[in-house]
């Protein structure tokens, strides 16, 4: 809750401040975070532009700017796919649907190290969640790092939303658990 209070505090912070931010920590729009995503100690500064629903991901005279034809509608920091260094794992939208995004700082730059293709049932939540945190002891017995909690869209119409947690496998996501 210290976070949230700080965040709301922080929407009249000038540039050179930010909110420091770590994993599951959800990225609100307009507040800009800091956080440590490529492991050398120094922080980068992350903003979700509620206006043109853009990433920017700086660090020194290095900007990353997400594509002008996806719009995040959602965005965490998790360490997904289980390489010490965080992510920003977001929910997309394009002209093709809504999709899971992974930005990262990935073969020396920060980019896109995934976007899914089109989810369907649309989710309509995302969550960064550790494996430790209320799961199967079964399921936790062989997992490391971050889960992805997607809560989709109720199908058929009427119906409870289902959530899905996912994990990295390599490639993408992994559905390895799923309920209402």
């Amino acid at each position: 809750m210290l976070l949230a209070t700080a965040a709301l505090i922080c929407t009249a912070c000038s540039p050179e401040e930010a909110v420091a931010a770590g994993p599951h920590d959800r990225l609100d729009p307009d507040i800009t975070y800091s956080a440590d995503l490529d492991g050398d100690s120094a922080d980068e500064r992350i903003l979700i532009d509620g206006t043109t629903a853009s990433l920017t991901i700086s660090d020194g005279e290095t900007t990353y700017r997400s594509r002008d034809r996806w719009q995040i509608v959602e965005a965490y920091l998790g360490d997904t796919d289980r390489d010490g260094l965080l992510e920003v794992v977001t929910l997309v939208d394009d002209e093709q649907g809504r999709h899971l995004g992974l930005f990262a700082h990935f073969g020396g730059e920060y980019r896109e190290r995934l976007v899914t293709s089109e989810i369907v049932p649309r989710p309509v939540g995302l969550e960064i969640v550790d494996y430790n945190a209320g799961l199967d002891p079964s399921v936790v017995a062989t997992l490391t790092g971050d889960a992805v909690l997607l809560t989709l869209e109720a199908v058929p119409s009427g119906s409870e939303p289902q959530t899905v947690l996912c994990r990295w496998n390599g490639f993408g996501f992994t559905g390895i658990e799923s309920g209402p």
